[in-house]
């Protein structure tokens, strides 16, 4: 088992209603990074390691799959906690 599953993010390419994670707020930094950096969706993948499909997942707000996800963070240079939703970062998350 990967590490990522411990943030229970879908692999399915689809965003889940019950995933910790802030996609909206990972799009954003995804696209500004890559926009800065001079970067196509093509070459992120290509330097991420991920499936270009993963990049255009991630750039429209969606789960791009636990492992690319945690591979376009390194590429964004950020940790992964900075995309966790806000109940979850204050402790606020309630288990179903």
């Amino acid at each position: 088992m990967s590490r990522a599953s411990s943030i229970k993010v879908p692999a399915n390419g689809r965003e889940s209603r019950n995933a910790p994670v802030d996609f909206t707020l990972f799009a954003l930094f995804l696209e500004a990074r890559r926009i800065h950096r001079g970067k196509s969706p093509t070459r992120v993948a290509r330097e991420a390691d991920v499936e270009v499909d993963a990049v255009f997942r991630a750039a429209r707000g969606r789960d791009p799959g636990a492992d690319e996800f945690l591979a376009l963070c390194a590429w964004i240079g950020e940790e992964r906690a900075l995309f966790l939703k806000k109940e979850v970062r204050h402790g606020q998350a309630r288990c179903l």
